[in-house]
């Protein structure tokens, strides 16, 4: 199935937004069936995190910028503290809004909608205090739920193409989406949200991996029914999209137990997300099963088949004193601060803030599929308001570090209007559009390029997010109007689709940091609250 690639393209068509498909779509929001943000399952026993833990105060520009190539690992263990910091400040909440009789538990990494679609599972081995096994992370109450016990380093070894950071590595983290999260709002459209939306916590995730010299993987090749298996999802209704191995090189040991997986056909019970039901959205299934690998081997030829062929041209070492790059502010306090800007200025910025921005969003991820310093995106701009740069449409060119001049002209009302027609990006200092040749990505990679590249962008919008407000900037993710995108940038854009979109500017307000939200936070009034 994952090469008949006419299914991605039949869904990318479909799923694209123009001015006519958007404002003729009748589609209403049902707020008396909205799903509740959290997974909650009953009848289990609960681990809670501790709320103590250290906060990572490394420089946010620091993390962004490492390569993901330590000599040493870290001398600290990956005990619960640890992993506490990184589950909170990936995925964690740092902000409860009350909003007429709703309340929005706001997260540190961005959701589309603030929908929240993603989860997260643990696969863990020799963590202290912790017993082996497979558990589900909630950010509501921030605790643990057990589903299954033993290692199960040599299943998922397994299910990714024999993939040896698995069996190095005390934690597996396993990211996955639940489907009705986001069609709610976003119909169809929203699976490709769903890479959006894992991407930025996957943004986090990978600074705060930097800040404590932990290596780790972001793999998009995996069998999926056995991955959906060891974790006991219901069939599409969620589904995994993303392993990522934390630690690789902490366990040295190669002997392990070979965990069958014939006692996993378990169904738990859970509270329903939705009061009447999770209408199912069958294109948003039909491209996402498309894209499945089925056995062992064909994960080990997908992640090789781009391992020898560069999308992009290795990059020239850049001069650190070249680009100025202060070690910056603490990683935790950017995170605590990040939002989504709900109004610009028109203030500009500076051309060196907007090519740091640029600079750090496109430093490596440690992909799976394709050398770390390689990509499958390049960056579009229009710039609005940067001192020291002409009002005009621009390309990044991120071999050199360079911006390069496209067209000159006051490019606002278009900024806004390849944004939905939104003000917040006529306002903007400058509005980057990542883009991507999807058609060639597919004959490459089949179906699950798709998923690759939309998740890429996802990962450079969060990257951006933490570069423009360690800087003292605001950013906000936006989607578009597909096709004019594209014409907007020829010819330089031909063959080229767009992914994501990020306004960039200074905020025309204040906004008060966040914070960490653990033991304020109590099952039985999250529920009480929930608009259910």
């Amino acid at each position: 199935m994952n090469n008949k690639i006419g299914i991605a393209k039949e869904y990318h068509k479909i799923t694209k937004h123009s001015p006519s498909s958007v404002y003729s779509n009748i589609h209403f929001l049902d707020w008396e069936n909205k799903p509740l943000p959290f997974k909650f399952f009953n009848n289990l026993d609960l681990l809670y995190l501790p709320s103590n833990f250290p906060l990572a105060d490394n420089g946010v520009i620091t993390c962004l910028q490492n390569e993901q190539n330590f000599s040493n690992m870290s001398s600290n263990e990956l005990d619960l503290m640890r992993i506490s910091q990184i589950l909170f400040l990936s995925a964690g909440i740092t902000r409860i809004q009350k909003t007429n009789n709703s309340i929005y538990y706001m997260r540190s990494a961005s959701a589309t909608g603030a929908l929240y679609p993603i989860e997260i599972y643990l696969a863990c081995t020799h963590i202290r205090d912790l017993e082996d096994g497979i558990y589900h992370f909630c950010p509501g109450d921030f605790t643990l739920t057990k589903l299954h016990s033993g290692d199960y380093r040599s299943t998922l070894y397994h299910a990714c193409g024999n993939n040896e950071k698995i069996i190095t590595s005390p934690i597996t983290l396993i990211f996955t989406s639940i489907s009705w999260r986001n069609s709610w709002k976003y119909q169809d459209r929203s699976y490709r949200h769903w890479f959006w939306d894992v991407g930025t916590i996957i943004s986090n995730y990978l600074s705060l991996c930097n800040a404590n010299s932990l290596l780790t993987e972001i793999i998009v090749g995996f069998q999926d029914d056995l991955v959906n298996k060891i974790i006991s999802l219901p069939s599409r209704k969620e589904a995994a999209i993303v392993l990522s191995p934390l630690g690789v090189g902490t366990i040295g040991e190669k002997e392990i137990s070979n965990k069958h997986i014939d006692n996993l056909d378990v169904e738990f019970d859970t509270i329903p997300i939705s009061r009447y039901g999770e209408p199912n959205f069958p294109q948003i299934w039909k491209v996402h099963e498309g894209s499945y690998l089925e056995y062992e081997n064909d994960v080990k030829k997908w992640v090789e088949i781009l391992k020898t062929v560069r999308y992009s041209k290795k990059p020239d070492k850049i001069s650190l004193e070249r680009e100025n790059l202060e070690r910056g502010t603490p990683l935790y306090k950017v995170i605590l601060q990040r939002g989504s800007t709900r109004k610009f200025s028109q203030k500009p910025i500076t051309q060196s803030q907007l090519e740091k921005i640029l600079y750090l969003a496109n430093k490596n991820i440690p992909f799976d599929f394709i050398q770390h310093d390689d990509s499958l995106i390049d960056i579009y701009l229009i710039v609005n308001a940067v001192e020291g740069l002409k009002s005009g449409s621009y390309f990044y060119d991120k071999i050199n570090n360079t911006l390069n001049e496209l067209e000159t002209g006051d490019f606002r009302k278009a900024s806004e209007h390849l944004c939905l027609d939104q003000k917040l990006f006529f306002d903007a200092s400058s509005v980057c559009f990542i883009l991507a040749d999807i058609n060639k990505i597919l004959k490459k990679l089949g179906n699950r390029g798709y998923r690759a590249v939309q998740l890429e962008g996802g990962i450079r919008l969060g990257k951006i997010y933490l570069a423009a407000y360690a800087q003292g900037l605001g950013a906000s993710g936006s989607t578009f109007y597909d096709d004019e995108v594209t014409n907007f940038f020829l010819p330089h854009s031909i063959n080229r689709n767009p992914i994501l979109a990020a306004g960039i500017g200074t905020p025309n307000y204040v906004s008060k940091s966040g914070k960490i939200h653990v033991r304020n936070i109590d099952r039985e009034d999250i529920l009480k609250n929930l608009v259910y």
